[in-house]
């Protein structure tokens, strides 16, 4: 029996019976912030410059080129001809002004159950950090034209892929296209060639996703990451640490998804329910194969002869489809997803280089409003990226086994 004097129910007291309506539901004043990852690739810019001549637009930064070996004898009696030193190679770093702003009104501090101000400044804070160093990542997954040395070259050269494919859209499967020890040691290797310095010790800075990791690490057999840990000690592999492996030291960061997809991957499923309404189709699909639906997907076979998704609530998935008739249930559909890349990226010293007229900070904005109601609250900052040196920096592009087509 409903207790007459606690329970919620359709009268017409604001939905309560008896003394209900006196019982209110209650909020935790503290209002805790959104998972975050560590911002962690603009550390990887350690090269700045040193002695700036002059404030402007964008920065050079040169280096000389050595002389050509000579291997030849020397005359005893012949004085050698004085050869010319090379121009110094280049690189430009052009200036941006970064920034972002909120208004925080006075009758949402006065009607917010929270302290709303602490708030605001902390999530404007991470928002700056977690800005530049997207635009530090932006920088180092595609080097633009303006990045290369001397502004020639050809963008995104230093590239591996997964398995075998030759570019990004080629990456597939699930189980050959991984990131492998093979390709940690054909890295490192690469960078020691280049003569590339490391960036602590005698190892190169690495920066992976922690699902590229997982692959990494479930590897097994001669050559593997993990077999030296079963045969000496196991504590790593408990810890789920990857520490230092093949010459660099590795960072995990959910950060280092990339920006872009791989080839299709075609899965069949069958539809629970279809319906049509106002040239939208919703439908719900019991995937057969574990592929989760993503947003862009292609989905045929339904009403409709070509469909895209454009929206997804859990299992029901809404697509845009010009079709007015209404489908039935158990309609065979034909699921294509894409498969998800990820960047791995190797780094010795000086690979990144960061100019900053104004380092990032936050600032409290006037308020000028007639009432004084209106207070801003943001960031700014005037800084570039680029590429300083080529042959200190390498991307891995690869899938992961884990919901690759999630």
């Amino acid at each position: 029996m409903a207790n007459a004097y606690t329970t919620t129910g359709s009268s017409s007291l604001g939905g309560t019976i008896g003394g209900a309506g006196l019982v209110q539901k209650a909020y935790d004043r503290l209002i805790e912030f959104a998972l975050r990852a560590q911002p962690l690739i603009r550390s990887v810019a350690d090269k700045t410059p040193a002695k700036q001549s002059i404030p402007g637009s964008s920065v050079v930064l040169q280096r000389y080129v050595d002389l050509t070996k000579t291997t030849a004898s020397l005359t005893e009696t012949v004085d050698p001809d004085a050869v010319a030193l090379a121009t110094p190679t280049y690189t430009t770093i052009t200036l941006a002004e970064r920034g972002n702003a909120v208004l925080v009104t006075r009758a949402l501090e006065l009607f917010s159950l929270a302290d709303v101000d602490p708030a605001v400044a902390n999530i404007i804070a991470f928002n700056m950090a977690d800005s530049i160093d997207t635009v530090a990542q932006n920088v180092l997954a595609d080097r633009a034209a303006g990045n290369l040395i001397n502004g020639t070259g050809t963008a995104g050269t230093s590239v591996f892929y997964g398995g075998a494919a030759t570019t990004s859209s080629a990456l597939s499967s699930a189980t050959t296209d991984v990131f492998t020890s093979a390709l940690a040691r054909k890295v490192t290797a690469k960078l020691r060639a280049n003569k590339a310095i490391p960036r602590k010790g005698s190892l190169y800075w690495a920066g992976i996703h922690p699902e590229v990791s997982h692959d990494l690490r479930a590897e097994t057999g001669v050559g593997s990451w993990r077999q030296p840990h079963e045969y000496q000690s196991n504590d790593a592999i408990w810890a789920g640490e990857i520490g230092t492996y093949e010459g660099a030291f590795y960072v995990e960061s959910p950060r280092l998804f990339a920006d872009k997809t791989g080839a299709n991957r075609t899965t069949s499923g069958t539809t629970t329910t279809v319906a049509v309404s106002s040239g939208v189709t919703t439908i719900t699909v019991a995937s057969t194969s574990g592929i989760d639906i993503n947003d862009g997907i292609a989905i045929t076979g339904t009403t409709a002869s070509s469909t895209v998704v454009s929206a997804i609530d859990g299992l029901v998935v809404t697509l845009s489809a010009a079709t007015t008739s209404t489908g039935t249930s158990g309609v065979a559909v034909v699921v294509t997803p894409k498969t998800r890349v990820f960047n791995t990226y190797f780094a010795g010293q000086q690979a990144l280089a960061e100019a900053v007229a104004e380092e990032p900070h936050v600032v409290i904005g006037p308020v000028v409003d007639k009432l004084m109601r209106h207070r801003p609250l943001g960031w700014y900052g005037v800084l570039g990226h680029a590429i300083y040196r080529n042959e200190a920096l390498y991307r891995v592009e690869t899938t992961s086994s884990i919901n690759i087509g999630s």
